[in-house]
């Protein structure tokens, strides 16, 4: 198997997703929907779909590789469309029945309550609460926007008043406080642990909450333990990225991850080990197999400044030269001096973002 297909080719996750597989020598193609413009610089080739005729433009494409291809797919459209046209090509993603379980957070919740997992109560009214939709896989808010702490009833109503139309998709939990951490799990068709690495979010962009702009790979045995509890219990196959604040269980993430770079700055093989399954060659760890590098730091360009400044301007002065001490010693998550070009790519993208 030496072509592999990934997705999300305008995504900075996915730019040293492509520069590791080039590097282990595969050939990577990139599937990009129309208008879309890819972040690498290294795909063979762009293979271009449309929303509106997605299973017969996927059905076209695939029909072009063969049972030796590997596809990773990252996109929620696509990875559904692939469940309907199981092209004869090797790909591992999960069921859309455990996809639908792991994003209703309500089930989830009630799910991880009966294994035994701590997860955030109702509130039973008691300030401050997080108001947030209860399935966010089919929005167009930015992450900071798909939920709000608020304090008192008037900011109660403000937040019911702010989600509107989503009036049918809310959940209200108490507020709970911590460090924010994610467990990336890769489990094989049997829901076995081939793979994981955790990071801890030094520092989110928007600071008020969204991706990670600073994180930092670390091990943490509870965690680990308890996202893989629940992801065999979904029955998962194939990589989730499980988040927590503190102990508590927050969301499963069922697609690529914001941090998802950290995985190459770590020295982590997780995407070879997804390869190596569908090659029926892989390895089942258990949950004490550390096989990343911990401690390596990975920061965002310009988001990791841009939450610096504004901590600066909070007047957490002390927060802000923290977060300078981690982006100091860490490691740029797309950039590269063999390969600069996605970095550019990538700045260049959120420069036509702004403009339109």
């Amino acid at each position: 198997m030496r072509r592999v297909i990934v997705d999300n080719i305008d995504k900075r996750m996915t730019a040293p997703l492509v520069d590791y597989l080039v590097k282990k020598g595969y050939e990577v193609h990139g599937i990009g929907f129309a208008g879309s413009r890819p972040i690498s610089n290294r795909l063979a080739s762009v293979i271009e779909v449309s929303a509106d005729d997605l299973i017969s433009d996927l059905r076209s494409a695939f029909s072009t590789f063969s049972q030796q291809d590997c596809l990773i797919a990252g996109n929620p459209l696509i990875m559904r469309a692939v469940d309907e046209i199981k092209p004869d090509i090797r790909y591992i993603l999960p069921n859309c029945e455990s996809v639908l379980l792991a994003t209703d957070k309500k089930r989830l919740m009630e799910l991880a309550r009966s294994l035994g997992l701590k997860v955030p109560g109702s509130g039973d009214g008691k300030y401050p609460l997080v108001v947030k939709l209860n399935n966010s896989e089919n929005t167009a808010l930015k992450p900071d926007q798909r939920y709000k702490i608020v304090n008192n009833d008037k900011e109660y109503e403000e937040a019911l008043a702010f989600f509107g139309g989503n009036s049918d998709n809310l959940i209200v939990q108490e507020y709970v406080e911590g460090k924010g951490f994610g467990v990336s799990m890769l489990l094989d068709s049997d829901s076995d642990l081939v793979d994981f690495i955790v990071h801890e979010r030094i520092v989110e962009y928007p600071v008020e909450g969204g991706p990670s702009a600073v994180c930092m790979s670390v091990y943490r045995s509870e965690l680990v333990a308890a996202a893989y509890r629940l992801l065999r219990s979904l029955k998962w196959t194939g990589y989730a990225m499980v988040e927590f604040k503190g102990d508590y269980l927050i969301e499963v993430n069922p697609r690529y991850w914001g941090s998802m770079p950290l995985l190459f700055v770590s020295g982590s093989d997780f995407f070879e080990n997804y390869i190596r399954i569908l090659n029926g060659r892989h390895k089942k760890i258990d949950a004490d197999t550390v096989s990343y590098k911990l401690s390596s730091k990975m920061y965002f360009f310009p988001q990791a400044y841009l939450s610096m400044f504004s901590l600066l301007k909070a007047g957490k002065a002390a927060e802000a030269f923290r977060i300078l001490k981690y982006i100091i010693c860490a490691r740029e998550g797309i950039f590269t001096l063999r390969n600069p070009v996605p970095f550019f790519n990538y700045l260049l993208s959120l420069a036509g973002r702004r403009i339109r």
